[in-house]
Formats: structure tokens, C-alpha cells, sequence
């Protein structure tokens, strides 16, 4: 992105704005900070002068310790695809917990979700559950090195798949480890191509997101998945979809809206209905090398694998993520991004858009490039994110918005209205500078 420079006044401005309507957050984020790094306990969601700390959620609203509300854009780094205590889950959540949390024997609700899973998803023929997205794509990644006995994976540089080392590598400058992680460039097929031709025979997996999401949303070019699919296939190395966070665009996921058959596909986010949950799944070949009765089996632990709780409210949500709910949230994207750009338009704000559907990334800026590894929005985004929560919308710190199933109706006009506001705030700071 091309940076643009503000005066430190602009940022000062908006912080005391913000300071002024959050106390007791900044109260909160002070003891936080005794006890946690920074305060926090994830990376994604930090921002200055400190994040909001949240008392409850309701539907498509967030509210903090002072009784602001906020339009949710972010969802829990859209793990809420129907919000905040989506009534279905909480009614299912309340029958459930009775009778426990986990066991170490399967329940008729595990079995069910996992039959849902394997109907709905053209690509699995067999699943195992994991409790999170992170542990799913480790889960894959172990599945691809047994099933092709191959050691190294390649995956696109800055393409984010959870903290997991070996998918940690192309991220925050982190170089390639030749003989276990290659990189190329996102949207590049020959990049891609050029890497399976040198070390095709050392690659068990590529691994691949449909569109990046973290450090910059971006989308791919037109034939790049199913290219680097082709590629994968060619040289005996199985293609993994990365569909935590963009299972959401189809009723059966990015393969489906894109036209994919990988050989394996991971989940996390919102597939546990708001509740840790991870699946690992693909073709009956690639993942019966966990089955026990085999000679040596690849073991996979987990004492709250597929546990009563989450997949009770797993299913519960993924039942209610309808083909028509799921057209209707795209629906409401397009229409929010439409809407955004007009009024940059109108205000002379450098404002770039970029997304699929109910994804969106919004960026005060105008050249939309990827940067150098660091997951932080430029100094310009950075004041659209502080001046959107002044006007009650949060959305996520580094300009990244994804509807929920309820933001609709008057929940998505308190959106638009107070996105523009602060848009209109930002383009009044940048005259002033």
C-alpha cells in the first residue's frame, strides 16, 4: 500500500475521542496488562491506544464495559457466522450441557455432525474433529507427510493457516526451510508451478487459502486455485483447501463457488457454532492412515476431539447457514462495498476495497499492494478502524469486515451510517494534516 502520512494531532484527535467513551476498558486493559502480554491473549485484534474489553454480545451487536454498542464486523475473527448467542445454539447449548462436556467414547451428536459434514462437503469422505482451526491444518499437514511419505509442504507467502510453525514460514518475513516448507507467491500459478517442477518430489502437501484474509484481503486471479491444483495433482502431491474462514461463501465452500477437489480440506472458526471446533477432512485413502486397525497408523490425539458440547452447537449452526442465508450475507457485502466506495468518492478519501461476498477489506489508501510481512494496516486504516468504533462499529483493526447472518435490516444501515462517519472523520484529518 502506499502509506499516508498523518499528523501526529490526527491520530491524538481520534484518541481522545475514543479514551473518553471507554473508562472503563482502559481500566480493564490496565489490569490485563499485569497478568497478560500487552493485555491479551490472541494476536489478531490489538490496536492503540488499547482494545476495547467486551461485557456481552447480542446478535450482530457487541457491547463493551461502558455500555457502548457496536455493529460486529469482526465476529471473533469470524468465528460468529450467525453473531452473538444465536438463539438455535444457545437453546441446543442449554439442552446439552446437562449431561457433559467430552468423553473418550463417541456420542450420537459427534456421529450426526460428522454425517452432515461428509453430505454437505463434496470433498469429505471421511473427517476427524480437532479443536481448532490451527489444529486442523497441523492435522492435515501430519495426514499429507504419512499418506504421500513425502516431507515438505508448499504454501503461498503471507497466506496465514493458525499457529502452526511449519505454516508460520512465508509470514512475518520468515524465509523458506528448503526440505520442509517452500513458498510462492499468492496469485502467481506459474510461481507455484516453477516449485512443484524443482521439488516435486520432496512436496506432500499444497497448501492454499482461497483468499487471503489476514495482512491484506486478497482475492485470486481468475484460474489460479484450480492451475495450482492441477499442478499439485501432476506431480503426486495432494492439494489442501484452507477453508476456516471461507467456508462461508457456499453451501459447500469455497470448492464448491471456485470449482475445487482437493484432496483434503481444514476447518475452524465458526464450524463449532462459537465454541472451539476443528475438522480435518478429504478422501477415504488420504485419511484412513489414521485407522487404527492399519499396520502402523498415524496416531492423533485429543481429549476434547469432537466433544458433546461443540458439536451439538456445531451442527445447530451449520444447519442454519442455508443457501439462501448465505446469498442474502453476500448480497449485504456487495451492497456495504458499493456503498463505501461511493462515498470515498464523494469525500475525496484514497479508499481502496477488495473481497468475495460477505468479506470485505477496506483501506485508506491509494495503491492497494501487499506489504512486507507484518500484519499491521498503514497509519491511515489504522484511524478509519478508531474513528468507526467512535461511531459504533467494529470492525477488524487492520480494515477487515465480515457480515454475519444478522447484520441485516437496521443492524446493517447503523453500519453504513456510522462507516461513512468516520470516513467523513479520516477525510477531514488528511485536509487538516
Amino acid at each position: 500500500m502506499t502509506p499516508l502520512t498523518l499528523s501526529v494531532d490526527a491520530r491524538a484527535q481520534l484518541e481522545e475521542v475514543y479514551r473518553a467513551r471507554t473508562p472503563r476498558s482502559a481500566e480493564a486493559m490496565a489490569r490485563a496488562r499485569r497478568h497478560m502480554v500487552r493485555g491479551l491473549t490472541r494476536g489478531w485484534g490489538y490496536h492503540r491506544p488499547y482494545p476495547l474489553v467486551g461485557k456481552r454480545g447480542e446478535g450482530p451487536y457487541l457491547i463493551d464495559l461502558d455500555d457502548n454498542r457496536y455493529v460486529d464486523l469482526a465476529n471473533n475473527g469470524l468465528s460468529l457466522i450467525h453473531g452473538h448467542a444465536f438463539a438455535p445454539v444457545v437453546e441446543a447449548l442449554r439442552a446439552a450441557a446437562g449431561r457433559g462436556s467430552g468423553w473418550l467414547v463417541p456420542s450420537e451428536e459427534q456421529i450426526e455432525f460428522a454425517r452432515l459434514l461428509c453430505e454437505r462437503i463434496e470433498a469429505f469422505e471421511r473427517v476427524r474433529f480437532t479443536n481448532s482451526g490451527t489444529e486442523s491444518g497441523m492435522l492435515a499437514m501430519k495426514v499429507a507427510r504419512a499418506f504421500t511419505g513425502r516431507p515438505a509442504v508448499l504454501k503461498s507467502i503471507d497466506g496465514f493457516h493458525g499457529s502452526f510453525d511449519d505454516l508460520e514460514v512465508g509470514l512475518y518475513d520468515r524465509p523458506e526451510e528448503p526440505g520442509r516448507v517452500y513458498l510462492a507467491p499468492f496469485g502467481d500459478a506459474e510461481g507455484f508451478e516453477r516449485k512443484l517442477e524443482q521439488h516435486g518430489a520432496e512436496i506432500a502437501a499444497v497448501v492454499l487459502e482461497p483468499l487471503l484474509f489476514s495482512g491484506l484481503v486478497t482475492t485470486a486471479p481468475p484460474g489460479f486455485l484450480r492451475r495450482v491444483q492441477e499442478a499439485a495433482q501432476r506431480v503426486g502431491a495432494l492439494f489442501v483447501l484452507d477453508d476456516c474462514l471461507m467456508l462461508r461463501l457456499a453451501f459447500g465452500g469455497s470448492a464448491e463457488l471456485y470449482g475445487l477437489h482437493p484432496d483434503l480440506t481444514f476447518l475452524g472458526k465458526f464450524i463449532g457454532g462459537g465454541l472451539p471446533m476443528g475438522v480435518t477432512g478429504g478422501r477415504a485413502e488420504v485419511m484412513d492412515v489414521l485407522d487404527p486397525h492399519r499396520e502402523q497408523p498415524l496416531y492423533h490425539g485429543g481429549s476434547f476431539n469432537g466433544n458433546l458440547l461443540s458439536s451439538v452447537t456445531g451442527r445447530v449452526s451449520l444447519e442454519h447457514l442455508s443457501t439462501e442465508t448465505i446469498a442474502a450475507m453476500n448480497e449485504r457485502g456487495g451492497w456495504l462495498r458499493g456503498e463505501l466506495e461511493q462515498a470515498a468518492a464523494e469525500l475525496g478519501l484514497p479508499l481502496c476495497t477488495v473481497g468475495e461476498g460477505s468479506v470485505l477489506g477496506v483501506y485508506v489508501t491509494d495503491t492497494l499492494a501487499r506489504h512486507s510481512g507484518q500484519f499491521m494496516a498503514d497509519e491511515g486504516t489504522q484511524l478509519l478502524h478508531l474513528a468507526a468504533l467512535a461511531h459504533g462499529v467494529f470492525m477488524g483493526p487492520g480494515g477487515e469486515i465480515a457480515l454475519s447472518s444478522v447484520v441485516a435490516g437496521e443492524a446493517l444501515e447503523r453500519a453504513r451510517s456510522g462507516l461513512l462517519a468516520a470516513m467523513s472523520d479520516v477525510a477531514r484529518l488528511i485536509e487538516e494534516r
